[in-house]
């Protein structure tokens, strides 16, 4: 019926973002000229019959039993919430939705507002879906919270700083100086850490490759965030052997260790001990980070995604994307974890060595 509504597919085309006429078992029916050319497929028969996820093959599409819309993971779905809401009330529902597809063994992160509107044709319920990219968007909030509120607090406070070397006295001018080099460094932490995940997800980021040692690597991390608010009443403890080492890229295995303990701190309550270890194995390093923290089922399911954050505060939430980002697609690696009220929570960053004469992107 569809099909021979050549009107509808009409409308459909006329809309500039991806949309999916679905039946009632969530399945697609029809398809706007502007979803093919992103899902990258020629016709219409190549999706009919499948369900969203499946159709932008989403990395927890086939988990559950019976596909897209099954698994643990689909529990915390914008897209599924929106449209399972709209069959069932018969109203237009709006949600926004994260989404982790695999494309040629690689992983990319999707963000958007996903509309789902009811309408009947014929005897058949159905609902008509929009899915809006808002990735651009989530950048923007994420690079407001870097420049105006991280970096400028930051500079906020070096000018402090610099006043009272002015006109304070002589005795702590010494002391305000390495305190403002301190801050100084931490800005172009910051500012560093967003050009290289903009590097990263753009395939630009090179590789400077040589020999690490992880005992002297954890030292960095620990001294970073000796002075961060949220080291506060944390206690950081490191189990390393100074032979423990790996042909890596030091400054993006800096980074990832560094955002992994940043969120093991911030996770875990104060009074409480936060553990670094390493362990040379067969095929390179094996990298734990350990909290006495622990995370809901919900917030497992989506914590590699990018803008998501326990944190709840607009424009967060890179830290887990990236980490698995720049392990995954550059280090050579892979992340997993777990969380248990036993154990808490552990990080686990399993390392193969780069090879020093590859190429460098």
């Amino acid at each position: 019926m569809v099909s021979r509504a050549q009107i509808v597919q009409q409308l459909l085309d006329a809309i500039p973002d991806v949309a999916l006429i679905l039946n009632d078992k969530r399945q697609i029916v029809a398809a706007n000229e502007y979803c093919l050319k992103v899902l990258g497929v020629q016709s219409i028969a190549e999706i009919i019959g499948k369900r969203t996820g499946e159709a932008v093959n989403c990395l927890h599409a086939f988990e559950g039993p019976m596909g897209c819309g099954t698994s643990e993971a689909c529990r915390d779905c914008g897209a599924a919430h929106a449209i399972l809401r709209c069959l069932n009330s018969q109203d237009n529902v709006q949600r926004e939705c994260h989404i982790t597809a695999i494309h040629e063994g690689h992983s990319s992160s999707m963000e958007f507002l996903a509309k789902a509107n009811f309408v009947q044709i014929g005897p058949y319920p159905m609902v008509l879906l929009v899915l809006r990219d808002i990735s651009a968007e989530k950048r923007r909030q994420t690079l407001e919270r870097l420049f105006f509120h991280d970096v400028l607090n930051t500079v906020g406070g070096m000018a402090g700083l610099a006043d009272l070397m002015v006109i304070g006295p002589s005795d702590r001018a010494g002391e305000y100086a390495q305190t403002i080099q301190r801050l100084a460094s931490n800005v172009a932490e910051e500012v560093s850490a967003y050009r290289n995940l903009l590097q990263a997800e753009a395939g630009t980021l090179k590789l400077d490759v040589s020999r690490v040692s992880i005992s002297e690597l954890f030292q960095e991390v620990i001294e970073s965030l000796a002075h961060h608010p949220v080291s506060a009443g944390r206690n950081l403890m490191v189990e390393s052997r100074p032979s423990d080492s790996i042909e890596t890229d030091r400054v993006l295995l800096r980074r990832v260790v560094s955002n992994l303990v940043k969120n093991a701190v911030e996770a875990a309550p104060k009074g409480s001990v936060i553990t670094l270890s390493s362990q040379v194995t067969e095929n390179g390093l094996l990298i734990c980070v350990n909290n006495p923290g622990t995370m809901s089922e919900s917030v497992q399911h989506q914590l590699f995604t990018r803008s998501f954050t326990t944190s709840g505060e607009r424009g967060r939430g890179l830290g887990t994307y990236s980490i698995k980002l720049l392990t995954e697609r550059y280090l050579n690696g892979h992340v997993t974890f777990e969380s248990s009220e036993g154990t808490g929570t552990i990080f686990k960053i399993e390392l193969a060595p780069l090879d020093p004469d590859s190429p460098k992107i």
